[in-house]
């Protein structure tokens, strides 16, 4: 037989509270399972539950409940039509951080639990599963069972006012009920940090992390503090964190920038493959996000891993692509000419001009590229073609003024060179390669 503590506190959460739980499976004999545990075992009614096999008409429900203030669960797959719903996890708990989550697991690895309660799921059902053990996973859910979870919930909710001698009471009182308690610890951390004792902080998160070694929060904690005054530090407990739960892209990336910061290209590297790695394994529909903060984190430092990342972003999204992703191609574009590969660019440009074939700013960088290959009548074509599409293109860039005046005047077009070197001095007075330019093309037309 259930628990009855267990029972009445799910049953409260619906029937008093006014609860609702969003279901997302498309495992029929699971659905069935919760359906008779909520409306047979605990004599819920049936409107507490809503059952979907996609997440977009889900999302749509938790919306409309969050509206109207109902307190929410939801229980989703880990895997739905064999895709990962990790990345729809990171934006519900972003947007609705109430929310309270549960996923449905098949076999799964430590480093996969470790990743989901760092995501913000609030707790893991295995498959296949008794009516015990959903009625105690909902309980725990609903209500973190004992007096150090009462204590625990109360002080965070006074840190968040601001009462830090409150919350150091409780915390002192959560330490002599359970001595060297890792939550205790982390409680009275967070006070001495927020009265600015960094140093009593880091022993607090020090030892909480001693006592429970897969522990994350505190090493979370101690790599936020060391994060602008020990760079070592940061990096030895964001590499810690790694270890334990390897699957956060973003850390992987956090990690890499810093080896690329001290110009350890390779390490940095290391990292970064890492983390595309990872968002491959977790979702396609991460890729794209990690490599475009990836090529951004590199560009300024390697034209070649810009373009690496960014190819990759490209791909991800497959045929998907849209006239929002142009500012990739342009990016790509940059980095390809950035190793003078001016005929790679050419291309890159081309795949995206079918996209968008009347895009101003496709022209006008094709263009560019095929100038940088020596290719002048090509890339006057190009430009010109820019111009057709949007006569003011070059109206607020001195650059873009400057480079197509050159161009012409490297063709002997002088009289259409003078407009662009005329512009370019209005935008700068001071640009000498415009001044310069505009000498030689009066003297040629005198």
């Amino acid at each position: 037989m259930p628990d009855k503590k267990y029972d009445a506190i799910v049953y409260d959460f619906f029937e008093k509270e006014g609860g609702t739980l969003v279901l997302v499976t498309q495992d029929l004999l699971f659905r069935k399972m919760l359906q008779s545990t909520i409306q047979k075992t605990l004599s819920i009614k049936s409107d507490s539950l809503s059952a979907f096999e996609n997440v977009q008409p889900a999302l749509k429900r938790i919306k409309d409940c969050t509206s109207k203030n109902i307190p929410i669960i939801m229980v989703i797959e880990r895997l739905l039509s064999d895709r990962p719903t990790t990345d729809t996890i990171i934006t519900l708990k972003k947007l609705l951080p109430e929310t309270k989550v549960i996923v449905l697991v098949g076999e799964t690895r430590r480093e996969n639990i470790a990743y989901f309660y760092e995501i913000g799921v609030n707790n893991v059902i295995s498959k296949p599963a008794s009516v015990n053990n959903i009625i105690e996973k909902l309980a725990f859910t609903i209500k973190p069972q004992g007096k150090l979870s009462e204590l625990m919930h109360k002080g965070k909710q006074l840190l968040a006012e601001g009462k830090l001698k409150e919350v150091l009471g409780i915390a002192q009182s959560i330490l002599k009920i359970k001595p060297n308690s890792p939550a205790g610890l982390m409680l009275q951390g967070d006070v001495f940090l927020e009265a600015g004792h960094s140093d009593k902080a880091i022993a607090s998160y020090l030892k909480a992390h001693e006592s429970s070694r897969l522990y994350l929060e505190p090493l979370k904690k101690l790599a936020n503090v060391y994060k602008d005054i020990d760079e070592d530090k940061y990096l030895e407990y964001m590499k810690r964190l790694d270890r334990l739960s390897p699957l956060n892209t973003e850390r992987k990336t956090d990690i890499g920038a810093v080896h690329l910061k001290r110009n350890d290209v390779g390490t940095a590297e290391k990292y970064f493959d890492q983390a595309i790695e990872t968002a491959t394994r977790e979702a396609m529909s991460m890729v794209g996000s990690v490599a475009e903060r990836i090529s951004e984190t590199v560009s300024r430092v390697s034209p070649r891993m810009s373009e690496k990342y960014l190819a990759q972003v490209i791909e991800s999204k497959g045929a998907n692509l849209t006239k929002d992703d142009l500012v990739l191609f342009n990016k790509l574009g940059i980095a390809l000419r950035g190793q003078g590969k001016w005929r790679e660019a050419i291309e890159n440009y081309t795949r995206a001009l079918k996209i968008s074939p009347n895009d101003e700013g496709l022209h006008y960088n094709m263009g560019m590229a095929y100038y940088d290959g020596g290719e002048k009548r090509m890339a006057l074509k190009c430009f010109e073609e820019a111009l057709k599409h949007n006569p003011a293109l070059h109206k607020d860039s001195e650059v873009a003024s400057v480079n197509i005046g050159a161009l012409y005047v490297e063709l002997r077009h002088y009289e259409d060179a003078l407009p662009f070197f005329e512009n370019a001095l209005r935008l700068n007075p001071n640009n000498a390669t415009a001044k310069r330019r505009l000498d030689t093309i009066r003297k040629a037309l005198a």
